[in-house]
């Protein structure tokens, strides 16, 4: 159990509220530019209403991602604040090192962190792919999305219909495995099994496929001819490869896919697993996984980095130039992240250098510039 003195306490408080205040100003940023986007796309399947749930259940990813430029720019005000007001050079007069500082800002922010983290864990991923089922339910109605799992899709022309199951949905170029029931006058008369289906120059690829044919003849028994029935025959065949047309292209299923990075720890270990199983490329969403593991040393370089830039200033500095400094310095760790991230898969780094790299090199720029602070 962590255990704080009153500095300690006080502290921890200062950068906490901060921090939430800054949070809340970047969510109602990013709130009113989604919301201003979601506008766009109201018709009369997708009403204002629906555009506004959207926006609300969009807050908890964009909260989980903007934590920590919001930790940082809180701290820049926060501790700045009590620079500008030389408490923190009383704590050092009094025998407070940087590092004892550093500790004790330290707890406070590790169980922010750990409720943040279950924010983007549990409560994120379910808002994210809910709220993109509600609003590509209401753009595109024939469709029923359920996540990263699969979906069904249904489709009618006349007397025919089609049910699809897609299995699992890899990418929007590749479904895995597919199932086609087809009906004509309400009656099912055909089951296609496929263990992919591949989106290649407009229209879909089945490959490795299971057809069975179903119809009813007149029944030659003579029980069932006294009870007037048909009698239900069944056709086998396999096929390597035959084209079809699906409802659904692969720059539709962009727009349905809920983004790796939404991912919890959990499902993206399940979905490695599947895509490993399957003998299929799994580099990004192992990218995104170690990436959540790497989370806490981001949280730790980014608080690192914010006391060199406290005590190696000698003059008082403006709230306005700590908060552009902070979004500089965030702004450049994201792209720095996303610099090493994408070589590590298009070169095919171990991803787990990607991952952890850029927080690596956040955490050595911020202790170079402590050791000449002191």
């Amino acid at each position: 159990m962590l255990k704080w003195n009153i500095i300690e306490r006080y502290l921890a408080k200062t950068v906490i509220a901060h921090t939430l205040i800054v949070w809340l100003v970047l969510l109602v940023i990013m709130g009113f530019s989604e919301f201003m986007i979601q506008l766009g796309k109201i018709s009369a399947s997708y009403t204002f209403n629906q555009a506004m749930l959207y926006t609300v259940l969009k807050l908890p990813v964009y909260g989980y991602e903007l934590f920590p430029i919001a930790l940082l720019i809180g701290a820049l005000i926060g501790l700045g604040g009590l620079a500008n007001h030389s408490e923190l050079t009383i704590l050092r007069v009094t025998g407070w090192s940087v590092s004892r500082i550093f500790w004790a800002v330290m707890k406070g922010v590790f169980v922010l962190w750990l409720v943040v983290t279950f924010l983007g864990e549990s409560i994120a991923p379910k808002s994210e792919a809910y709220a993109k089922k509600m609003r590509d339910e209401a753009l595109h109605r024939s469709f029923s999305i359920n996540g990263h799992e699969g979906f069904w899709l249904k489709e009618h022309t006349g007397t025919k219909s089609r049910y699809i199951e897609v299995g699992h949905f890899v990418n929007d170029q590749l479904l895995a495995p597919v199932t086609v029931y087809q009906f004509e006058n309400h009656r099912l008369k055909q089951i296609l099994w496929a263990k992919q289906a591949v989106y290649q120059q407009g229209y879909w690829v089945l490959k490795q496929i299971r057809v069975q044919k179903l119809s009813f003849q007149p029944a030659h028994q003579p029980f069932m001819q006294q009870l007037h029935q048909p009698q239900l025959q069944f056709q086998t065949e396999t096929l390597s490869a035959l084209p079809t047309n699906l409802p659904v292209t692969s720059e539709l299923l962009k727009s349905l896919n809920v983004e790796i990075r939404y991912m919890s720890i959990l499902d993206l270990s399940r979905y490695i697993q599947f895509l490993q199983l399957n003998g299929l490329d799994a580099a990004p969403y192992e990218l995104a996984f170690w990436r959540k593991l790497a989370s806490p040393l981001v949280i730790i370089g980014m608080l690192a980095l914010v006391f060199p830039l406290i005590f190696g200033s000698q003059r008082q500095v403006s709230m306005g130039q700590r908060i552009f400094v902070g979004i500089l310095i965030g702004m450049g760790f994201t792209l720095l992240n996303q610099i090493f991230g994408n070589l590590s898969v298009v070169y095919h780094w171990p991803v787990i250098v990607g991952a952890f790299m850029p927080s690596l090199l956040l955490i050595m720029l911020a202790w170079v510039l402590m050791r000449r602070t002191r």
